[in-house]
């Protein structure tokens, strides 16, 4: 299961005759945004309707398109596939499915923190997706194999690897499957899979 065109196809049967297809959209890198802090990358940036959400990636784009390019799009790349994402983050805010697509502020990350350990425990976590903060802060509670985990954490780096849709669907209904961060807003909105965002904007 390819889970980021699985989600942008559910994102088509939601906007498909309402005008939004048509709708340009403005992908940008912005310097100044604080990411969060369980992300690493640069900030690209989706505008669309007055709105505007994130991706933090490594291979950001910069490009002004319609959200049609998508739909039945290969995405057969990091970069299309992060495009993506960012386009359904801002969408799915845009359409009011989902919130809390932007990173919080710095003053906040020391709450998160605080929040995700109350909500982790001492379960054995795994993480898809390069997260430092996850691995500091749990360290001797993290496995390398989603096999062995009680939670598997996914980014925005995580959520557009090729397995990570075989890894989800494998584990639905096992295990504690948690989308992390603002990046995955969009994705874990439309297919409907728990978030942990508390403090995003």
């Amino acid at each position: 299961m390819d889970i980021v065109i699985e989600a942008v196809n559910k994102l088509k049967e939601v906007i498909t005759h309402s005008g939004c297809e048509d709708g340009g959209v403005v992908l940008q890198v912005n310097p100044d945004v604080i990411s969060c802090q369980y992300e690493k990358g640069a900030c690209m940036e989706a505008c669309f309707g007055g709105r505007s959400g994130e991706f933090t990636t490594f291979n950001p784009i910069r490009a002004t398109t319609k959200l049609e390019f998508m739909f039945g799009a290969t995405l057969d790349s990091q970069e299309t596939r992060g495009a993506a994402c960012a386009i359904m983050n801002v969408v799915t805010k845009f359409l009011c499915l989902s919130r809390n697509v932007r990173a919080c502020p710095a003053k906040s990350h020391e709450l998160c923190v605080h929040d995700l350990k109350s909500r982790i425990g001492s379960k054995s976590v795994c993480c898809l997706g390069t997260m430092p903060t996850i691995e500091s802060v749990f360290g001797r509670f993290i496995v390398s194999d989603p096999v062995s985990a009680d939670i598997i954490l996914i980014n925005g780096e995580g959520s557009i690897t090729p397995e990570v849709g075989d890894i989800v669907k494998k584990f639905i209904n096992k295990k504690t499957i948690l989308f992390i961060g603002p990046s995955t807003s969009g994705i874990a909105s439309l297919e409907k899979i728990e978030r942990f965002c508390p403090y995003g904007t």
